[in-house]
């Protein structure tokens, strides 16, 4: 008869054979560079469900209100949002986020941006080379990535590359004062989600300091088998003339359905 310490070695050496053969993150973003894999699309082929919930102060005054969407990308602007509960639908909050889906410069292309989640240009490809991060952490699922500095700062001021002079200086004053992480999947080295932080305080004017800056976003696979935005979550504090601001919103993307 075999001891039964002997039969449970039999069984987990394979396992721990094949562990110790997985490909590590940094190879499999090597292999990924040589034979990249496919863009995100162009395109939102998917009415979807959005969950708005949106919390502000000003000084003493604080407002919150949530919403639930339905999103149609396709509809021309004016009639792509759908509102189907809402605590305020009138809320200033809500209508700034009604005005920003309507909008008609924002076309599919920059809707399709803001919806999936990794590279969506041959260019961005090239922004997960295993020269620009460092591991934080890696398993046998997943690796956690944090971007070196000037790769960090570079994509951040690609996705501010509108903004006039002054938002312009205000964020590379924020880029020596933030950090990021972002999470890719093993063995795919597809991104599902990233976080950016502020490491400390930062003085906006001479009378208004920006104080935590957090803003994290999860991915999940839609049924195409490209990954989309499936949380994300910003909040914002600081305190200007003696009195405290902030901002937090918490945005969810759910029940996808195929456009005919």
């Amino acid at each position: 008869m075999k001891h039964p310490a002997l039969s449970c070695l039999a069984l987990c050496l394979p396992f721990f054979a094949s562990s110790a053969h997985a490909e590590d993150i940094m190879s499999i973003l090597a292999r990924k560079a040589e034979a990249p894999s496919p863009l995100a699309p162009s395109s939102i082929d998917y009415t979807y469900t959005l969950t708005l919930d949106v919390k502000s102060r000003e000084g003493k005054d604080l407002s919150e209100g949530q919403a639930v969407l339905r999103i149609d990308p396709t509809q021309p602007p004016g009639s792509r949002a759908q509102i189907l509960s809402a605590s305020d639908a009138e809320s200033e909050a809500l209508q700034d986020f009604l005005k920003e889906i309507e909008d008609e410069d924002n076309t599919m292309e920059k809707q399709a941006e803001g919806f999936w989640c990794g590279p969506s240009d041959v260019d961005s490809q090239s922004d997960f080379s295993p020269d620009n991060f460092t591991v934080v952490s890696e398993d046998e699922s997943q690796a956690i990535l944090r971007p070196n500095p000037d790769k960090l700062a570079e994509l951040l001021m690609q996705s501010d590359e509108n903004a006039d002079e002054n938002g312009r200086k205000m964020m590379k004053k924020l880029l020596k004062r933030i950090e990021g992480d972002v999470t890719l999947s093993k063995p795919s080295g597809d991104m599902t989600g990233f976080s950016v932080r502020m490491t400390r305080p930062m003085t906006m004017m001479l009378v208004a300091k920006l104080k935590t800056m957090t803003v994290e976003q999860s991915c999940e696979l839609a049924p195409n088998g490209h990954y989309r935005i499936g949380v994300m979550d910003m909040n914002v504090e600081g305190k200007a003339l003696g009195s405290r601001f902030g901002q937090e919103i918490y945005m969810e993307i759910s029940d996808l359905t195929p456009i005919p």
